[in-house]
């Protein structure tokens, strides 16, 4: 079977959809960065304070806390930067779907 542009257009929706659904989880996204942000901020603080470790804390130290928070921003950083090439593609799509004739 050929594609052709109407089932492509047709196929192109449900991508459209999906993308839409992945591109509003971008508020969410940068919460969870601000959050670590601040929370390796707080780390930094607690640390230059010479504080111990807070009652309770699952890490066996600053130096492991503080490198399981960067992970967790470069992934939050990983996940803004694929919603910005998301946003280009749906922008893509979108113009596809309005603009390419149908067959005769």
């Amino acid at each position: 079977m050929d594609l052709t542009v109407s089932i492509a257009k047709k196929v192109l929706a449900d991508v459209i959809s999906k993308t839409k659904k992945s591109i509003e989880r971008e508020g969410t996204f940068l919460k969870e960065l601000m959050d670590d942000q601040a929370t390796l901020a707080h780390i930094g603080k607690l640390e230059a304070d010479s504080e111990p470790l807070p009652v309770g804390c699952p890490y066996g130290s600053y130096d492991e806390w503080r490198d399981q928070i960067e992970k967790e921003i470069k992934t939050g950083d990983n996940s803004i930067n694929r919603i910005s090439v998301e946003k280009a593609e749906l922008m893509a799509l979108e113009y596809f779907v309005a603009n390419a004739p149908d067959e005769a």
